[in-house]
């Protein structure tokens, strides 16, 4: 934790302190001169073993950006020679030069490549710029780019910077800038991008729940460390940041405990629709609990959000939610952040329902498609009653889950038969992947799928 570089990334001090930290050393010609061009970047063309000279420009970038916020880099390679010409190529970035990317190409005789990079900066308070430079063993480009300070979070947790014993996880929420809009966060610990932005289903889930983006880390090692969120809105050209100064040290604070679990076992047969409660002890040794977060696993759902106070209280649940095989898992969350999970209690179908169910299986998909064509799910089915049955199956789709498709289907006592269920999958500029469930009165499946740009 004596880094000095470290330290004034963390203090908006370096220009360094705007990019990813990334390892490695450069590749061969960092350090030659530059011209300057006309346009305010420098460049440098440089014969490759004699068979012909590469010109590298830095063409374009969309700075100033909001800090936080991704930064885009542009750079052409030309090759005037009469041969192809393999280089190698870094992006690096502030006063000490981090290298952001590294890259292997080929340039054809006569032609010009274009090389898009980019990065997110580091989200500091005020307005700062910094150089970037495109190194090659044939050339280097390079110019300077710019970020606007952002504005301090108006909602976020905890209130207060932790100071908690070595091993304890801790709990950061970003509260949302707009509810009704969605928004990226990037958290960052000491300077190092601990996420892409791009959350899973419970993210989404507890978005939509809680009115915020939440970030789970374990402090393992004494020391102090910096954590900072980006959060970036939709349609805005502003970002927002909060930080917090993580003290770790013997006889700090340390994670509640869950005990007194009620019911005791691990597993409960239930039929669909039964009711059931359970409930346990809550123990914080600092005094401090806030609230639990009960979820419904495989579901991916908040069943309930429920207040907690004091040293030890009681959380209860009692709800008729379930799904074959989930458990019912709570988030124990102390004022202070600090955090438990425990595993629940799993839920299972009891094998003495006299009317069976319609269980659903996925047995194929066409994915990958090309975006904009049509995605078809082929699902198997089996009655294992002993009377006729009709369903309405749903295709549901996306982290954000929207159904987009219904089948009514019918089966005999006993029968087996299948259905295809689809949709159109929208037009994207990258390849995505992203989970589509088919779910019935009785049983559910899931796949991921992938489109293609």
């Amino acid at each position: 934790m004596d880094n000095p570089t470290r330290r004034r990334l963390l203090e908006g001090v370096s220009a360094a302190s705007l990019v990813l930290a990334a390892a490695g050393s450069p590749v061969a010609g960092r350090d030659r001169p530059a011209a300057v061009d006309g346009a305010g970047a420098r460049r440098e063309s440089t014969a490759v073993d004699g068979e012909g000279a590469i010109e590298v420009s830095i063409t374009e970038t969309d700075a100033p950006v909001p800090a936080g916020e991704y930064l885009r880099v542009t750079t052409e390679l030309e090759n005037t020679g009469a041969e192809d010409v393999r280089l190698e190529l870094e992006l690096l970035v502030g006063e000490d030069e981090e290298r952001i990317e590294r890259r292997e190409l080929t340039v054809p005789a006569g032609e010009t490549r274009t090389v898009r990079q980019g990065f997110f900066t580091y989200p500091v308070s005020t307005d700062d710029e910094f150089p970037v430079r495109v190194v090659t063993d044939a050339g280097t480009a390079e110019t300077t780019v710019s970020v606007v300070g952002a504005s301090a979070l108006p909602d976020s947790s905890p209130d207060d910077d932790p100071a908690v014993e070595p091993g304890t996880e801790l709990f950061f929420e970003a509260g949302a800038i707009d509810p009704d809009d969605s928004q990226q966060t990037i958290w960052w610990v000491d300077g190092d991008q601990e996420s892409s932005g791009v959350g899973g289903p419970w993210e989404a889930a507890y978005f939509a729940e809680a009115g915020a983006d939440y970030f789970r880390h374990t402090f393992d090692s004494t020391g102090t460390y910096e954590v900072a969120a980006a959060v970036l809105p939709d349609d805005t050209d502003e970002s927002y940041v909060a930080t917090w100064t993580v003290d770790v040290t013997a006889g700090g604070n340390a994670s509640p405990t869950i005990d007194d679990r009620d019911p005791d076992d691990d597993v409960l047969e239930l039929a669909r629709g039964e009711t059931y409660s359970v409930e346990f002890t809550a123990t914080d040794p600092d005094d401090d609990l806030d609230r639990v977060v009960w979820w419904l696993t495989q579901a991916d759902v908040i069943l309930e959000i429920s207040d907690l106070e004091g040293a030890t209280d009681t959380a209860s649940l009692t709800t008729d939610a379930f799904c074959h095989t989930c458990n019912v898992l709570p988030w124990v969350i102390a004022s202070d952040g600090t955090f438990t999970a425990y595993e629940g209690w799993q839920l299972l179908e009891g094998e003495d329902d006299p009317d069976g169910e319609l269980t659903v299986s996925i047995r194929t998909t066409n994915s990958p498609v090309d975006a904009g064509d049509l995605l078809e799910v082929i699902v198997d089915l089996e009655n294992t009653g002993t009377e006729y049955r009709e369903d309405e199956l749903e295709l549901i789709v996306g982290h954000d889950p929207q159904r987009v498709d219904t089948q009514p289907v019918s089966l005999e006592a006993g029968e087996s038969g299948a259905a295809t269920l689809e949709f159109e999958t929208a037009t994207v500029a990258q390849d995505q992947s992203f989970p589509v469930r088919v779910v019935g009165a009785d049983d559910e499946d899931e796949v991921t799928v992938e489109v293609i740009a």
